[in-house]
């Protein structure tokens, strides 16, 4: 009876030790889920952070210059122009295109000269920027400007189509293009800003992206206001020429 007694008991604590240690394994586990979920650091020292959303899909991308994301259109992934050391971040709407985004670029040349670009772009599910806002530095000659432009709707097959044969074009190539092809560069529609000469400016465009009311101030304090007709011809102007 004895021995049974003791056989029996061990059976117990066996059972009662594999309980324990389930509960604790599912206990570990909802620990390690909920630490998952909300994590915390103090640094993280990363080349590039992809931000997904449920579905898996890019919903934000944060990258150095080496590890910059190509830009996707309509689905399709295109080169970017190289050459750019740009770092920043880029957001994609839920088609998986690239729909805007923030940059920031400097650069010292061996020879002492230096120059830097900050950019902000804002485009739409369809098109590419609409809303332009950048800064830039030459060797210490400074400008900032907001930009708007018309911009063609690339949802269509013809303007995948086109993008695929600019990829190839060299740069002689894309503005003998450009100067056979203006229907379907962006339209500048007004700009704002001062320029390297430290003058600021107003311009109005049309549709066509001719500029039909230009205003200026000099650095020195010169003011001037024209308007244009479609060719660029002043037709009115204050003050007046003399």
């Amino acid at each position: 009876m004895k021995v049974r007694s003791i056989r029996r008991e061990i059976q117990m604590l066996r059972y009662y030790a594999a309980g324990m240690t389930l509960f604790a394994g599912v206990v570990l586990l909802g620990a390690v889920h909920e630490a998952s979920a909300n994590t915390a650091f103090d640094t993280i020292t990363v080349h590039r952070i992809n931000v997904i959303d449920r579905e898996g899909k890019l919903a934000l991308v944060i990258a150095d210059h080496d590890d910059f994301p190509a830009p996707v259109v309509n689905g399709r992934t295109f080169r970017r122009s190289s050459g750019s050391d740009a770092n920043g971040l880029l957001f994609y709407n839920q088609r998986g295109d690239e729909q805007g985004g923030l940059t920031w670029a400097g650069r010292r040349y061996p020879d002492g000269t230096y120059e830097s670009e900050n950019d902000v772009s804002f485009d739409t599910v369809n098109t590419d920027q609409l809303i332009h806002l950048q800064d830039g530095n030459e060797n210490g000659k400074t400008e900032a400007e907001l930009i708007g432009w018309n911009q063609a709707d690339y949802d269509t097959p013809a303007f995948i189509h086109l993008l695929d044969a600019l990829q190839k074009m060299t740069p002689d190539q894309l503005r003998a293009f450009a100067l056979a092809h203006p229907e379907l560069l962006p339209k500048t529609r007004f700009l704002f800003g001062y320029d390297m000469t430290n003058t600021s400016q107003v311009m109005l465009a049309d549709g066509q992206g001719r500029p039909r009311i230009k205003m200026f101030v000099t650095a020195d304090g010169d003011a001037h206001l024209e308007f244009l007709d479609e060719t660029g011809k002043i037709v009115a102007e204050y003050p007046e020429a003399h």
